[in-house]
C-alpha cells in the first residue's frame, strides 16, 4: 500500500490542514497590518516631525486639535513623547513577533521588548494626560473611550512584564499579543474610519462637521474589543483539535484581512498622503 494512501497519512494531513491554514490566516493578517502600522508611522515621524524641524509647530493642530499650544511645556511636551514614543512602537514592536528575530537574537529580542514595554506604558500615560487637560474630537465618549484603551495598555504591559519574569513564556507571548493591539487602536480607528467613508462613498453615522455620531461611538468602543475578540477566537481555535473551528476562524481572518487591507488603503491615500 503507499505509504500517502495510508489512513493514518490521510488522518495526519486532514488534521495539519486546518492548522497550517489558520497559522497562515495569522501570519498574513499580522504582515498586512505590519506593513499599515508602518505607514501611519512614517505620516507621523514626517507630518509632526517634519513640522518640528522646521519650528512650525501651529501646523499639528492641522490634525491634533490643541495639539500645540503657546505656552504650555508640560502638555506640549506630553504630545512630543506621545508622538515620538508611537513611532517607536509602531515600529519596534512588530520585530518582537518574528520567529528568526527572536531564536537567533535573543539580546535584541529581550532588551527590545523591554523598550516596547516601557514605551507601551509611558504612552499611554502621557495619551490620557492630553486627553484629560485637551481633550479629543469626538467629545466625552470619545474621552471615556481613548483613556479605558490607555488603562488597558498599562494593564497588558504590566502583565506581560510579569508573564515574562516569572518565565511563563506561552502567557507572556499571549499578553504581549493584546498589548499590541490595543497599543494600535488609534489606528485601528483610523482605518476603520477611512474603510468606512470608502465604502459607503462618504459619512456614514456620524456628522462630519462635529463629528458625533452613533458610528464614531462605535469605532471609539471597536477599536481595541474587536480586535482583542478576533485574537482571543484565533487562541480558541489554536488550541482545540477540531478542523471546523480552525477553518472558520482562518476564514474569518482572511475576510477581515481583506477589509483591513482596503481600510490602509483608504487611510494612506485618503487621509495621510494627502497632509505631506
Amino acid at each position: 500500500m503507499n505509504s500517502e494512501n495510508h489512513p493514518v497519512s490521510i488522518s495526519r494531513r486532514k488534521t495539519m490542514f486546518p492548522n497550517k491554514a489558520l497559522r497562515s490566516a495569522g501570519i498574513i493578517w499580522f504582515v498586512t497590518a505590519v506593513l499599515g502600522q508602518w505607514i501611519f508611522a512614517f505620516y507621523v515621524a514626517a507630518f509632526y516631525g517634519g513640522a518640528a524641524v522646521s519650528g512650525d509647530f501651529m501646523k499639528w493642530n492641522r490634525v491634533l486639535p490643541h495639539g500645540y499650544i503657546e505656552g504650555d511645556k508640560i502638555g506640549n511636551t506630553a504630545v512630543a513623547l506621545h508622538l515620538i514614543f508611537a513611532v517607536v512602537i509602531m515600529l519596534g514592536g512588530p520585530l518582537q513577533f518574528v520567529p528568526q528575530i527572536r531564536n537567533r537574537f535573543r539580546k535584541f529580542h529581550r532588551w527590545n521588548g523591554k523598550l516596547y514595554l516601557i514605551t507601551a506604558f509611558v504612552t499611554s500615560f502621557s495619551g490620557i494626560y492630553m486627553v484629560i487637560t485637551k481633550g479629543t474630537i469626538t467629545g466625552i465618549t470619545g474621552d471615556i473611550s481613548v483613556s479605558f484603551n490607555g488603562v488597558l495598555i498599562m494593564l497588558f504591559a504590566l502583565l506581560a512584564w510579569r508573564m515574562a519574569m516569572t518565565r511563563n513564556f506561552k502567557a507572556h507571548e499571549r499578553w504581549v499579543l493584546r498589548l499590541f493591539l490595543v497599543v494600535n487602536g488609534v489606528w485601528f480607528f483610523r482605518i476603520g474610519l477611512m474603510l468606512s467613508l470608502f465604502l459607503n462613498e462618504g459619512p456614514f453615522g456620524f456628522d462630519p462637521e462635529t463629528f458625533r455620531g452613533p458610528f464614531i461611538t462605535f469605532l471609539g468602543i471597536g477599536q481595541y474589543v474587536i480586535p482583542l475578540l478576533v485574537l482571543e477566537l484565533y487562541f480558541f481555535a489554536k488550541d482545540q483539535n477540531g478542523t471546523l473551528g480552525k477553518l472558520t476562524v482562518a476564514t474569518a481572518l482572511f475576510v477581515t484581512t481583506i477589509f483591513m487591507g482596503l481600510g490602509i488603503f483608504a487611510a494612506t491615500t485618503g487621509m495621510w498622503l494627502p497632509r505631506l
